[in-house]
């Protein structure tokens, strides 16, 4: 496989791990409002849960096809970023300093584990 080929199929493995991420923050946003409310409306949000969780599940999988489970898979962690922002848009959440600093390393964290994917193998 030439190296265009290569970092066309990890380009879109970062993609699909990415949708995977924001899937998996966004179905955990709505078991939280579930776990808020009461009846139907609960039981409603728990299952758009389930739905957008395992949507991103199948994102998951089948961004491995396209690049390496070493790189990709810590690439989820950036679903911790968007939980954040989600409880503080939705949630009324603080962000503190430390909040900050943790998506700040898991953020560079990412970069750097793309920028390694670019990078030949010895």
């Amino acid at each position: 496989m030439d190296a265009k080929n290569k970092q066309q199929k990890l380009s879109l493995g970062v993609i699909l791990i990415l949708i995977a991420a924001a899937l998996s923050s966004l179905g955990q946003l709505a078991w939280k409002f579930g776990a808020d409310g009461t009846g139907s409306y609960a039981i409603v949000l728990y299952a758009v849960g389930f739905l957008a969780a395992g949507a991103g599940m199948f994102f998951m999988m089948a961004a491995f096809r396209y690049g390496e489970v070493s790189i990709l898979q810590p690439m989820m962690s950036l679903g911790f970023a968007l939980s954040i922002v989600l409880g503080a848009l939705f949630l009324n959440e603080s962000i503190t300093w430390y909040k900050l600093l943790g998506t700040g390393f898991i953020i560079a964290g990412s970069i750097l584990l793309g920028i390694e994917g670019n990078e030949e193998t010895i």
